[in-house]
């Protein structure tokens, strides 16, 4: 039995179709992911605004950074998280009340932040993951090595900033 002209061609066609396909597919699998990490040059008018932390996609806490003279400083609402031997996460609630922000400042891309609680002064480290989201880790002699970072969501800038 053989093939005619027309089903040959129709049978090559297809097998062509798919070869393309392959390629397109292979292309698009080895094309890279977008990157969102922060610029390599970082300001600290890049911190400023109102940040949400975030635990299992809540709000627990809300960060309010602000500029004065060239100076980072602000507030923290009062929070409360607990973590596992494993660095994560296991609860997170907001308290009533709010910390000083006493020290905040730029270095190597990352900003060091010192929040003067009733009881103690806590060290942290914020990095800018995109222009309206960051992570947030414990910092400092205190700090367990494989602690979770915190999840923040910038939700308000001067001037705004494109989602």
């Amino acid at each position: 039995m053989s093939l005619s002209k027309k089903a040959i061609f129709v049978c090559s066609l297809a097998c062509a179709g798919l070869h393309v396909m392959s390629g397109i597919k292979a292309g698009i699998a080895q094309t890279p992911t977008a990157n969102f990490a922060a610029p390599a040059i970082v300001s600290p008018k890049d911190f400023v605004g109102t940040w949400n932390w975030m635990y299992q996609d809540k709000r627990f806490a809300t960060m309010i950074l602000n500029l004065k003279d060239n100076q980072l400083g602000g507030t923290v609402t009062n929070e409360w998280m607990s973590m596992n031997e494993q660095g994560r996460i296991t609860g997170a609630e907001r308290r009533p009340g709010s910390s000083v922000i006493t020290k905040a400042s730029v270095e190597n891309g990352k900003l060091s932040i010192v929040e003067k609680t009733t009881e103690e002064e806590l060290n942290w480290t914020m990095t800018l993951t995109s222009s309206t989201t960051a992570e947030l880790r414990i910092a400092g002699a205190e700090a367990p090595a494989n602690a979770e970072p915190i999840r923040l969501e910038k939700v308000w800038s001067e001037p705004p900033v494109d989602k």
